[in-house]
């Protein structure tokens, strides 16, 4: 056997010193930010994401005159309304904001690299900059639905509470998020009541999008839901018992676009994973190990 030159000695210990790097580069990255690295990717990379959003809007927009014809509302909150009332009330369409309409994987590849989770303050200095870009197909169904005449609402849970950095301001991060809004060009976001955030009345203090729901519900017909997250639509205890009832919904009143990254599913999953006490590593570390015992290996009988 041949030995190995100068050149191919030098060329085989620089490999292993670059492998050894990365390697030492993903211990360092906390186990939840390793685990969001191929969610964050998919979305910010893969065609099959923006087909995915694609196809979602371009069925919301095909189904708008449908949502008008039909009677009856897309809100689980006017179910029980009278129908000629309803009928007589101007259409509205209720959207979500982040990862429904706003892509805000940029902040989470920051926090994946800087080898933290997610946190308030960073979320807010994020918003701050109002740089988010638009889903695929948002816009332009937002522009289709408004130029046929119904009402957008924006309701996001983005948190209503004041920045030292901006002593005048009451509500920064609706400031923050008008602004980037306007950029992107969506429509009458401007108008009273429009854009909705968490906090911004008392009443409002839940991430529970019913009471705003319901609120939107008593000068308007919900014609359409957008969302990422089935609480966009409905509380998920009450889906789960409705759910044969509620499903024919999707696709026909409800859009319902893919969120790998995060959402409120998760929870039924990491409840009571933590315990007081815990510190914030032991905390994630716990909550993995419940990730990865509810993973299943075989079909439930």
């Amino acid at each position: 056997m041949k030995s190995a030159t100068p050149k191919k000695l030098a060329m085989l210990t620089m490999a292993g010193l670059l492998l050894s790097s990365a390697s030492i580069a993903a211990d360092e990255t906390p186990v939840i930010g390793r685990e969001q690295v191929n969610a964050t990717l998919w979305m910010q990379r893969a065609a099959e994401y923006r087909i995915a959003a694609t196809q979602v809007y371009r069925l919301a927009t095909e189904r708008l005159g449908s949502t008008v014809t039909a009677p009856g509302s897309a809100a689980v909150e006017q179910q029980q309304a009278d129908a000629a009332a309803l009928a007589n009330l101007p259409t509205a369409i209720i959207v979500d904001l982040d990862e429904t309409v706003l892509d805000n994987t940029f902040y989470q590849a920051r926090r994946i690299r800087a080898g933290g989770d997610y946190d308030e303050l960073s979320w807010q200095a994020w918003m701050q900059e109002s740089a988010a870009t638009a889903i695929p197909g948002a816009v332009e169904f937002l522009q289709a639905a408004a130029r046929a005449g119904h009402r957008i609402f924006y309701l996001t849970n983005r948190e209503c509470r004041p920045l030292a950095d901006y002593p005048s301001d009451p509500c920064p991060a609706r400031t923050a998020t008008l602004r980037n809004l306007q950029k992107l060009g969506l429509p009458n976001v401007a108008e009273p009541g429009a854009l909705t955030l968490r906090q911004e009345r008392p009443e409002w203090s839940s991430s529970n999008k019913t009471v705003r729901r319901a609120w939107i519900a008593k000068s308007h017909r919900i014609v359409a839901l957008v969302g990422d997250d089935l609480r966009d639509f409905i509380d998920r205890p009450e889906f789960e018992v409705r759910q044969s009832e509620l499903m024919p919904l999707f696709g026909t009143r409800w859009f319902l676009l893919p969120n790998p990254i995060y959402g409120s599913w998760e929870r039924g999953i990491t409840a009571d994973a933590c315990s007081a006490g815990m510190s914030t590593a032991e905390c994630a570390a716990a909550t993995t190990l419940k990730r990865y015992a509810a993973l299943e290996g075989h079909p439930r009988p």
